[in-house]
């Protein structure tokens, strides 16, 4: 699925084009689906009024924020994403669900952590019963960063490795199962898809397109809601 950034009408038009049919095969309405735009910060907020279908083709009307949760049943929330870790939260009992964007600037500032404290506000969620599922992202072996200001930070300590001069591995998901471990939710109760979207070229990579222009690269869609 094709990202659009900016007001290069081609993309725009490709991206609606390429949602249009995504849709049309999974057979899920457009109509009734939310799109996010990722902040790169830690704002969830629960699904809001008049944002259903136009922010699906109109990149000014989508939810600025790295989170999304609801109760509400035939609603999808929409992600687009390519490396980042997409984080779906469910609660079978209380009937709800909720999808993050866990980024590394997401990650440090524990957003997963903060959706589970969200779900036990909003829908009175027993820790327990949450089901967590991280979707395909960049694993350890892949993300690489040059001298991140996060190395001395103790949180990080085991989560980064120094793997050459200056440069050192982030392990964005074992962090993230830990913040979820740490929220209450269950470790049985993770899972992960373990695809490495940075290797398995079916997906779309920042880190493997980061030599071209910001808004030619693509974007893989991460989709989900109750029924």
């Amino acid at each position: 699925m094709a990202n659009f950034i900016g007001d290069n009408p081609h993309i725009f038009e490709d991206a609606t084009a390429n949602r249009k049919m995504f849709f049309e095969k999974t057979g899920l309405d457009i109509n009734k689906t939310v799109c996010m735009w990722v902040t790169h910060g830690d704002q969830i907020v629960e699904l809001p009024d008049g944002s259903m279908g136009s922010s699906m083709f109109d990149f000014r009307k989508t939810v600025k924020v790295d989170g999304l949760i609801t109760n509400k049943k035939g609603i999808n929330l929409f992600l687009l994403i390519a490396d980042c870790l997409p984080v779906i939260i469910y609660d079978p009992v209380q009937s709800a669900v909720g999808l993050i964007h866990a980024g590394w600037k997401g990650v440090d500032l524990e957003i997963s952590k903060k959706a589970v404290d969200q779900f036990k506000l909003k829908f009175i969620s027993n820790t327990d019963d949450l089901i967590v599922g991280i979707g395909p992202c960049a694993y350890k072996e892949s993300f690489i960063k040059e001298n991140p200001s996060q190395k001395d930070d103790p949180r990080w300590k085991s989560f980064i490795t120094k793997v050459g001069e200056n440069r050192y591995s982030i392990d964005l998901i074992s962090f993230t199962k830990k913040q979820l471990i740490d929220a209450g939710v269950k470790k049985e109760n993770i899972f992960e898809s373990g695809v490495d979207t940075v290797k398995d070229e079916r997906f779309f990579s920042h880190v493997r397109e980061s030599g071209g222009p910001i808004n030619e690269q693509g974007r893989f869609a991460c989709v989900v809601g109750l029924k």
